[in-house]
Order: C-alpha cells, then sequence, then structure tokens
C-alpha cells in the first residue's frame, strides 16, 4: 500500500472511501471523535506525517492538539483531561510505560480493514466479495501478508506471528479487521484487555 502522498487520484478517492467508512462503524459519538480518528488514520498512512507507522508519537502529536485546542478556550485542567480521554478512548492508543505500547483494537482493526480494504479495492462490502469471489485460502493469504506487514511497520514481529490463526476466524466475520485486531488481542501479553500489546 502506497503513502497517501505517492497514491494517484484513483487511490486517494479509494482510500477516502475506505477511511469514511470506518469512521462510520466505529461507533464514535461526537463529530469531535470522528474528526480525531480520521486525522489519526489518515495521517497513519501518510509518509508526509510525523506520525507515520508510529503509534507513539500519533498519540503524543494528538495530546498536544487537544491541549493547544483547549488552552485557547478554557485553562480548566478538568477540559483538558476530558478531551485527553476522549483522545484515547478515539484514538485508542496508549503508552503504559516508557518500553510498552499498546493500541486499541478499534483503530487497530479500522486500520487492518484499511489496508486489506485497499489491497482488494474497496471497504467492508468488498472485502466480503473478495473471500466469496476467491475463496477462503486466498483471502488468507493475502489478508495475513497484509496484516503482517501492518505489525513489522508498527516494530512488533512477535504479534505477526500470530497473524495466520487469527485471520482464519476472522474470515467468517463481516468487519475482518476488527475481528483479527479482537484475535490478537486474545494472543497477545494481556488478553481479552481491549487492547493489543505491541512490544
Amino acid at each position: 500500500m502506497p503513502s497517501v502522498d505517492e497514491m494517484n487520484k484513483e487511490e486517494k478517492e479509494l482510500f477516502n472511501s475506505i477511511v469514511q467508512e470506518q469512521v462510520a462503524i466505529a461507533g464514535l459519538e461526537s463529530e469531535e471523535e470522528k474528526m480525531f480518528f480520521t486525522k489519526a488514520m489518515v495521517d497513519f498512512f501518510d509518509e508526509r506525517s510525523e506520525t507515520y507507522n508510529d503509534l507513539n508519537l500519533a498519540q503524543t502529536e494528538l495530546e498536544e492538539q487537544v491541549k493547544n485546542s483547549n488552552t485557547s478556550t478554557d485553562n480548566s485542567d478538568d477540559v483538558v483531561q476530558v478531551s485527553i480521554d476522549l483522545l484515547n478512548k478515539t484514538f485508542g492508543v496508549e503508552t503504559a510505560h516508557a518500553v510498552q505500547v499498546k493500541v486499541g483494537v478499534k483503530f487497530a482493526g479500522a486500520v487492518f480493514n484499511g489496508a486489506i480494504g485497499f489491497a482488494v479495492g474497496g471497504g467492508v462490502g468488498a472485502i466480503q466479495s473478495f473471500i466469496l469471489k476467491k475463496g477462503k485460502k486466498q483471502a488468507e493469504k493475502l489478508f495475513t501478508k497484509t496484516v503482517v506487514s501492518r505489525l513489522k511497520a508498527w516494530g512488533a514481529p512477535k504479534l505477526a506471528l500470530a497473524v495466520g490463526a487469527c485471520v482464519t476466524v476472522a474470515l467468517n466475520y463481516l468487519d475482518v479487521g476488527t475481528q483479527i485486531a479482537k484475535q490478537l488481542d486474545k494472543r497477545d501479553k494481556r488478553s481479552n484487555n481491549g487492547w493489543i500489546d505491541l512490544y
């Protein structure tokens, strides 16, 4: 998958439609949440962005943006903390301590759907059509390769070892990317806590 800045017009249209679909199905409650989620996904796939494939930096940068936007209207620590809590919930990334980074299942699923959708030429519906048309074995091969490349880009090669089993299970669900993320969460250091431990 090329970086957003390297995409041609058709690829950008496809990518934007996938991002908008992921925002729509993410269950976000406000326009602010939708804006953060959209920006996080686009920046994550854009090589020009400082946060390209870097979850920890993406988290830090977005927290700074939230703080800066709130200090112009309200210096209250409570307002800033509420906004940061909203950001963590929406973006789904948390830094536990200096050597551990984990990503929320919601955001990881959206990223996986974005990468897989781009590979097959559409959103969730195109992913399901690809499975039906090409068969589960061919879909499993492509989806596994795609997700493994994402995890390696995130610096989580050990977690990438579990992808094959995760994809096999996920093929039985409509939202393949989110199900892959949930399956990875079941297999990481702290299973079923809603976060995928990357390191």
